[in-house]
């Protein structure tokens, strides 16, 4: 057949089938010359596009630095890609807006710069100097070649330069830090009483209509978080030890290797005197220094003081200017025939002259601590508590191996891993993801599973978990109840709670909104009324803007008001937290000083006021040149 066309594919039909062939490769070839089909694109920036892929792959570095950054406290839901994607794309916006600038200013990035900047990355470098292969296997991973990673270095660099020369060209004047410390060590002086909100609660009616308004023009209110029961499985060395059996003989065995975890080593405490001889020192040299020795071993046993004979006469510099105090000392420290010395003596007793390759010592044991004559049967539950610890230790590992494999061959459930292990299901009450698990579950990484997809949405036992010192989970979800709103008839106790609440506070405001106006009329002061009503008076005189024991709303509104004029004090009213309303009396406003500020803290506050007004500075000029440019955003940002 294909000889037949072959024959028969001559002249105007061959012709004709070559070009019916090369108008779609033509039109493919003219798409990609023009961008028809290319990648899709997220924004455009003066005619330069970002696409998707550019988003995506900054998006993960992001993600990375975060996990990285955060560690454990990681948590997947609060970095979803909706969230990130914006802030991102947003990020990169801004980046090629200033590399356009930086260009436009001619600043550079020199090769020694770049390669100075590399060669001093941690993460590139081996035993402290710079690794090539780490390098290029770390770009590798970035899914980017050397000379694309090394353009993102030179253009990092340029834009720290231009961000530096805009942040450099801030500064603050005197004027500048007068006004800042005279808000910032701002003291007012004032007094503020509570109309309770309490004082109302019993005057409140309602009928089950008012109720089920409130419920319904409340509804995030009663909104419940997405919650979840667990399972999990619980691997602790510290239990596997009642697997072994141990027979007496392999008590006794690990009694004798491990004696000294069981009684205690002998030490003493001891100090003396050397008279040193040199290692070749002859007979007369020898004779002379044994005499010395004995000398002044007679005074000692004429009831001289050893410490102070050391000072004065030991040749040893490591003790001699502490008496010759050696400290606690065990066997196999010291040369064989000084430590059968010391170790013969009673506490208190002073030795003979004792010879070794340093010359003659005078010894005086003066502590003595440590030693036992306890054996095995005086120790044996001891042991076996040791010997347990010793093998659930050894083994947690084996177990840990098992229990990873089971639970991930086994995704739907716990049941055969606990069955070829022989542990138990264990499980938790309902909890969301904020909430804090009890020991030993409380580290994050075990919500973070447990509201895994993974988990969570698939089904799936989690992976083992170390939540400790040999100790490991595998978790996986029993129950899940998603977000939502409760419903009326099931939240009604509190629904009615906080309707009486509502209203007692509304009544609370009405009662103090009148008060105020009889203070702003200047009929009454604030104590006058506060004694007259039984209302709480707090008077805490002068205070800052960080006072702490006043409630929040009371110091914002308090230091928000405009100061008193010729000994009239300023009013205002404002509702606190927990529903009371609150009356304010203003009596007088200090500002704070810059010339009551030590050299040390004027320069502190210069310092941050530099700080602030730098990165203003960057971020005003950034957003100038945005305005200035042809941005077009195609991702949404909300």
């Amino acid at each position: 057949m294909l000889q037949a066309i072959r024959e028969k594919a001559q002249g105007w039909i061959a012709w004709a089938i070559v070009i019916l062939i090369s108008i779609p490769f033509a039109l493919w070839g003219i798409q990609e010359y023009l961008g028809v089909g290319g990648e899709p694109e997220v924004a455009v920036v003066d005619g330069e596009a970002i696409t998707e892929r550019m988003l995506d792959q900054r998006t993960r570095d992001f993600r990375e630095s975060l996990r990285f950054s955060l560690g454990d406290s990681y948590r997947a839901d609060l970095f979803e890609d909706s969230t990130l994607r914006p802030q991102v794309l947003n990020a990169i916006v801004e980046e090629m807006v200033l590399a356009k600038n930086a260009a436009d200013w001619n600043l550079r990035t020199s090769d020694a710069q770049v390669r100075g900047f590399i060669t001093s990355v941690p993460s590139f470098q081996r035993d402290g100097r710079f690794d090539q292969l780490s390098y290029e296997t770390a770009v590798r991973n970035r899914g980017m070649s050397r000379a694309g990673f090394e353009q993102s270095v030179r253009q990092d660099m340029a834009l720290a330069q231009l961000r530096g020369a805009v942040r450099d060209s801030a500064f603050v004047t005197e004027s500048d830090l007068e006004s800042r410390v005279r808000l910032r060590d701002e003291q007012r002086a004032f007094s503020y009483a509570r109309v309770p909100a309490a004082a109302h609660i019993n005057q409140v009616t309602f009928e089950q209509d008012d109720l089920r308004r409130y419920y319904e023009a409340n509804l995030d209110r009663y909104r419940t978080p997405e919650r979840v029961k667990i399972s999990y499985l619980l691997l602790d060395a510290a239990g596997l030890g009642d697997v072994a059996d141990p027979s007496e003989e392999a008590l006794r065995q690990y009694f004798e290797d491990h004696r000294a975890e069981f009684v205690a080593r002998e030490e003493r405490a001891m100090r003396h005197i050397l008279v040193a001889l040199p290692a070749d020192a002859g007979e007369d040299e020898a004779k002379e220094a044994e005499e010395k020795a004995g000398a002044l071993l007679q005074q000692i046993r004429a009831g001289g003081d050893i410490a102070s004979l050391a000072k004065e006469n030991s040749d040893d510099p490591g003790s001699a200017g502490n008496g010759g105090d050696l400290g606690w000392v065990e066997r196999g420290v010291m040369v064989p025939p000084f430590e059968e010395a010391g170790f013969a003596l009673d506490k208190g007793e002073v030795s003979d002259l004792v010879r070794t390759d340093f010359g003659f010592h005078i010894i005086q044991v003066t502590d003595i601590r440590g030693g036992s004559d306890a054996g095995f049967a005086d120790l044996r539950d001891q042991v076996e508590a040791a010997y347990r610890k010793l093998e659930g230790e050894n083994l947690y590992f084996d177990y840990a191996e098992r229990l990873a494999e089971s639970a991930y061959e086994n995704p739907a459930s716990l049941a055969p891993a606990a069955e070829a292990l022989g542990l138990q299901i264990q499980g938790t009450d309902w909890v969301t993801r904020d909430s804090r698990l009890n020991p030993p579950l409380d580290s994050p990484k075990v919500l973070n599973a447990a509201f895994s997809d993974d988990v969570l949405v698939e089904g799936n036992n989690s992976e083992l978990i170390e939540i400790g010192q040999q100790q490991a989970v595998v978790v996986r979800v029993a129950e899940h109840e998603p977000a939502g709103v409760k419903p009326f008839d099931e939240n009604l106790a509190l629904i009615e709670s906080d309707f009486k609440n509502h209203k007692a506070s509304e009544a609370a405001a009405q009662t103090g909104e009148k008060a105020l106006a009889e203070l702003l009329a200047g009929a009454r002061t604030l104590t006058e009324i506060a004694s007259e009503n039984a209302w709480t008076l707090e008077q805490p005189g002068a205070v800052s803007r960080n006072q702490a024991g006043i409630p929040s709303a009371v110091l914002v509104k308090a230091f928000a008001l405009q100061p008193p004029q010729a000994g009239s004090p300023r009013y205002a009213g404002v509702e606190s937290v927990i529903g009371d309303y609150v009356l304010i009396e203003l009596t007088e406003v200090q500002p704070g000083s810059l010339q009551s500020l030590s050299d040390d803290e004027r320069a502190a506050v210069s310092e941050q006021a530099a700080g602030r007004m730098a990165n203003a500075e960057v971020q005003y000029f950034t957003q100038s040149l945005r305005e200035r440019s042809d941005i077009d955003i195609q991702l949404p940002t909300e």
